[in-house]
């Protein structure tokens, strides 16, 4: 779907998390950095069956991670390309389930 809307002369940004950098830039799409870590989430919600904590110890470290990640959303629909700084202003947003921002 990415690919259509590049052929029809549109810019496509995945934001995700830096450990897919290289697989996202391979398949020709720009890519911008989430906060937080992809590995960290992953297996916190495979522990816990989703976003609800298993037991009150791993709430305040759940919820830093969050905020890093929902703190990174916004300029990733309208910061700069980090590394070209070519202007960027999201025209539409397609996201996923956890990308609660």
């Amino acid at each position: 779907m990415m690919h259509y809307f590049q052929e029809h002369g549109h810019r496509v940004r995945l934001a995700t998390h830096a450990n897919f950098k290289d697989f996202v830039l391979s398949t020709g799409l720009e890519f911008f950095p989430l906060g937080g870590d992809a590995k960290v989430l992953a297996d916190y919600m495979v522990k816990n069956k989703g976003f609800l904590p298993s037991g009150p110890s791993e709430i305040h470290a759940q919820r830093n991670h969050l905020k890093d990640i929902i703190f990174s959303l916004l300029p990733a629909c309208q910061d700069d390309d980090p590394e070209s700084k070519i202007p960027f202003k999201a025209d539409a947003i397609i996201a996923n389930p956890p990308a609660y921002g």
